[in-house]
C-alpha cells in the first residue's frame, strides 16, 4: 500500500512537471524577454548573493553592483572589439563576391576530380548517396541557423527590457524561493527540495561552465587564427566560441568558417588551421573542460550525440541548446524516482 501511494506520488509529480513544460512550450513565442531575463538571474543570482553577504549590503544595491560590474566588461570589450569587429566584417563584405567565386572554383575542381577519378562504381554510388544526405542536413542548418538569428532580432524589444526583468527577479528571488516552498505540499517538500537542489546543481555546472569554456575557446581560436596570419580572426573566434557551447558538433561548425578561408588563401595555411583547431579542442577535451565542466551531467556520450539529433531536428539550434540540459535534468528526477521506488 504504501509503495503504491509512493508510487501515485511520484506519477502524479512528473505528469505535473510534464504538463508545466507543456504549458511554457505553447505560449514560448510570448515568454522570450522572461525566459531571457531568468537566464541572466539564475546567472548572477550567486555573484549577487556574494555581494550581498560579504559586502553587508541591501539587495538591490547588490544587483546593481553587479550590473555595473558587468556591464563595465561588455562595454570596455566592446570598445575595443567593436572597431575590430565592424572592419573585419566590412572586409568581408567587400571580398564577398571574389570568396563566392573562389569557392565556386573549388567545388568545381573537387566535382572534376571526383568524376574523372578510378574508384569502383559501387562506391561512387554509395559516396553520392551520403554526399546528397550530408547536403540536405547541411543546408537544413544553415536555414535554421538563420532563422534563429532572423527570430533574435526580431525580439530585439524583449531582449532590450529584459535586464530590467532580471532586475526584479534577482532582487525578489529569495521570496519567490519561499513562495514556491510553501506551495509545496508538506510531506514532499524536503524531498523535492533535494531534486530542485540537485536539479540546480546540474543546470548551474552545465551553464556556467559552458560558458566560460565557450570564452577560452574563442580567445583561443581568435589568437592562434591572428598569429597564423588567417582573415577576420575575430569574428571566426567569435563563432568558434557561441558554437562550442554545442557539444561535439559545434566544434566542428566554429571550424568550419576558419577552413574556409584559410582554404581560399592556400591549403597549407587550411592544414595549419586544421592543426590548431585539433590542438585546441584537445586542450578543451583533456583540460579545461574537465577542470571547469567535470562530468556535471553524467550522461553517456552516445546518449548526448543521440538527443542533439533529436533536439536539432524539432526545434534547429535552440533545440541542439537545451536537448542535453533538459535529458539531464530528467536524469536527476529519474535518479530520485528510483531511489524512493526502490
Amino acid at each position: 500500500m504504501l509503495i503504491a501511494r509512493t508510487t501515485f506520488r511520484w506519477v502524479l509529480v512528473i505528469l505535473t512537471l510534464i504538463l508545466i513544460i507543456y504549458f511554457f512550450w505553447v505560449v514560448r513565442k510570448g515568454l522570450y524577454p522572461f525566459i531571457i531575463a531568468f537566464f541572466l538571474a539564475y546567472l548572477l543570482n550567486p555573484a549577487v548573493n556574494w555581494i550581498e553577504n560579504k559586502g553587508h549590503m541591501r539587495r538591490c544595491w547588490a544587483i546593481l553592483l553587479a550590473y555595473l560590474v558587468v556591464f563595465s566588461i561588455i562595454i570596455l570589450g566592446g570598445s575595443y572589439l567593436l572597431p575590430l569587429i565592424i572592419r573585419e566584417l566590412e572586409g568581408f563584405a567587400d571580398e564577398l563576391p571574389k570568396i563566392t567565386v573562389k569557392v565556386e572554383e573549388l567545388i568545381n575542381d573537387f566535382q572534376w576530380q571526383y568524376q574523372n577519378s578510378t574508384l569502383p562504381y559501387s562506391l561512387r554510388i554509395a559516396l553520392d548517396n551520403n554526399l546528397t544526405t550530408l547536403e540536405g542536413e547541411v543546408h537544413n542548418f544553415i536555414d535554421a541557423l538563420i532563422a534563429t538569428i532572423l527570430g533574435t532580432l526580431t525580439h530585439i524589444i524583449g531582449i532590450a527590457v529584459s535586464p530590467i526583468l532580471a532586475f526584479y527577479l534577482l532582487h525578489d528571488w529569495n521570496e519567490i524561493e519561499e513562495c514556491l516552498l510553501y506551495l509545496l505540499p508538506g510531506n514532499w517538500r524536503q524531498e523535492l527540495c533535494t531534486i530542485f537542489r540537485d536539479i540546480d546543481k546540474v543546470l548551474s555546472g552545465i551553464i556556467r561552465g559552458q560558458l566560460m569554456i565557450a570564452v577560452i575557446v574563442g580567445i583561443l581560436v581568435s589568437s592562434g587564427l591572428y598569429f597564423l596570419g588567417v582573415r577576420y580572426a575575430i569574428v571566426i573566434g567569435i563563432l568558434a566560441g557561441i558554437f562550442d557551447v554545442i557539444p561535439y558538433f559545434g566544434a566542428i561548425i566554429g571550424a568550419t568558417p576558419a577552413l574556409t578561408v584559410a582554404l581560399l588563401d592556400s591549403s597549407i595555411l587550411a592544414t595549419k588551421v586544421a592543426v590548431l583547431f585539433l590542438i585546441i579542442h584537445q586542450i578543451e577535451g583533456t583540460i579545461i573542460g574537465p577542470k571547469i565542466l567535470g562530468d556535471k551531467t553524467g550522461l553517456n556520450p552516445l546518449i548526448v550525440i543521440l538527443v542533439l539529433f533529436i533536439g536539432e531536428e524539432y526545434s534547429g539550434v535552440i533545440g541542439m541548446l537545451l536537448a542535453v540540459p533538459i535529458v539531464a535534468i530528467g536524469k536527476v528526477i529519474i535518479r530520485h524516482l528510483a531511489k524512493n521506488l526502490i
